[in-house]
């Protein structure tokens, strides 16, 4: 019994771990435009640094499978800091969370 109380703690914390490795390094805010599957084209909110690289940001839906997003609705998106260069500019999705429509 304590060998396998020992193991799920062992797995537990290592999942722990691995969990925190995914933190977005930059976020943005913006509202949904276009939904293509379990991708979306983001138009990011004016004033918002991923701007200098563009406006338009597709954004990986398939992170945040609880919510069933629609056009039309404000986002929240973490991404790792990187940005694709094209159009619409790429990244790499962390979270995507759905903010309270205004």
């Amino acid at each position: 019994m304590k060998k396998i109380l020992s193991l799920l703690l062992i797995v537990f914390l290592s999942l722990s771990l691995i969990a925190c490795g995914k933190k977005a390094k930059a976020e943005f805010k913006g509202t949904i435009i276009e939904i293509n599957d379990t991708s979306a084209i983001v138009q990011v909110d004016e004033g918002e640094e991923i701007t200098s690289s563009g406006e338009l940001v597709s954004v990986s839906l398939s992170v945040n499978k609880d919510v069933e997003f629609k056009v039309g609705d404000r986002v929240r998106v973490g991404y790792d800091g990187e940005v694709q260069e094209k159009h619409p500019l790429g990244i790499k999705t962390i979270y995507v969370e759905l903010l309270e429509n205004q």
